[in-house]
């Protein structure tokens, strides 16, 4: 098969990016989607984080872009801050030496510093949260008449989110059905085609491969455990692992606090990521746990999605994710391009029912692991 990434279908200039971000090879969906993208299909894709879905979306617009024509031309919806600006540092580093003009702009950032920036310059690329990308459509800053390419990232999140899903569909809606849409997603929400049928009546389904959640390189564990000794658990699988980039997953917004601030009285390095965290608290939480400042980050589901930190080694779950996709979205977070990642599952001894029911829908196998004088024990299967 010839390599996407050395043959002429990609601009120079994007080949030349490719090679200084040490990018050689494409992914599996990147090889799946670029070429039916670069014709101008409408496609829902399927793939996980961390199987560069950003690049197979991102590719494919900027080549189409007329660097010549300074209208804008590519949109880029996120669901949160966070994906945004990773979204915008990528595509920043993929025509750094170009005459393109990328542009973020997200809800939480002061409007008025948006709309003088738009004064000074108008993007050909814009990427941002569909609220604010559509308050600057209807106050007449952004204009859609020259747009081919419209980009849905995380579109199973943005599908379960009434308002950004509003916000995408009015967007798209006034961009008109004889454009492109790509819609990217870790999985296809049931009800998705029927949704954009509106504004994106024909698109072809893809998926990539290795998609299973059972990949080689993330092991399963559960631990039992009472509830009033789950953060003093998890406090000792720190410990017992040695765990210098982890993520521990929340259910509820109020257990968030409680802890962070109980890992943190013990002595470790452990800072708190929630929706309610100011874009400026999320930078520097961020920033510290990928300087390795930070070991811990203490999230909630809703916080952790999109987030890309490269080497993280182990997701601890304070409880059982309610839903088997919370598990599957938690545990992309480690195991990525390669590396061996392990998920830790706490889970109280009446709760074991849901053992069975992630077994089942994951296909995945769950190993019982104890914690003994410091150490982690792992019992057969």
């Amino acid at each position: 098969m010839t390599n996407l990434f050395q043959s002429d279908v990609l601009p120079k200039y994007v080949k030349q990016a490719l090679a200084q971000m040490n990018i050689s090879e494409p992914t599996d969906i990147q090889q799946k989607m670029i070429p039916e993208a670069l014709e101008g299909q409408s496609i829902i894709a399927r793939s996980q984080t961390g199987t560069g879905k950003t690049l197979a979306y991102l590719l494919p617009a900027l080549t189409r872009l007329d660097a010549t024509q300074k209208g804008l031309q590519v949109i880029i919806l996120a669901p949160t801050q966070e994906l945004s600006m990773q979204i915008y540092e990528v595509a920043k580093q993929l025509v750094a030496d170009q005459p393109i003009h990328v542009a973020a702009f997200i809800g939480g950032a002061n409007i008025n510093r948006q709309l003088e920036k738009l004064k000074k310059q108008k993007p050909q690329v814009v990427i941002g949260t569909p609220g604010r990308l559509l308050e600057l459509i209807n106050l007449k800053k952004l204009k859609l008449k020259d747009v081919v390419t419209v980009t849905v990232d995380e579109a199973d999140r943005m599908l379960g989110e009434t308002t950004s899903w509003s916000a995408v569909t009015e967007i798209s809606k006034r961009i008109g059905r004889d454009k492109q849409f790509l819609f990217v997603s870790a999985t296809i929400p049931q009800g998705l085609q029927e949704k954009i049928e509106g504004f994106a009546p024909f698109t072809i389904e893809l998926e990539a491969d290795g998609e299973d959640i059972n990949q080689e390189s993330v092991s399963h564990f559960y631990i039992q455990t009472e509830a009033r000794d789950k953060i003093d658990t998890v406090r000792k699988l720190i410990h017992a692992e040695d765990i210098q980039r982890g993520i521990v997953f929340v259910n509820q917004l109020e257990r968030l606090v409680e802890t962070t601030e109980k890992l943190v009285y013990r002595g470790l390095k452990a800072a708190s990521l929630s929706s309610e965290s100011t874009k400026v608290e999320r930078e520097k939480a961020l920033t510290a746990f990928r300087k390795s400042e930070l070991n811990i980050l203490v999230a909630t589901d809703l916080a952790a999605r999109g987030l890309d930190v490269t080497e993280v080694t182990h997701i601890i779950q304070l409880d059982a994710p309610k839903e088997s996709d919370s598990y599957l979205h938690r545990a992309g977070r480690t195991g990525r391009a390669g590396q061996s990642g392990q998920v830790y599952t706490l889970i109280e001894p009446r709760q074991a029912y849901k053992l069975n029911q992630l077994k089942q829908e994951l296909n995945i196998d769950l190993q019982e692991a104890i914690i003994k004088g410091g150490q982690v024990f792992y019992k057969e299967v």
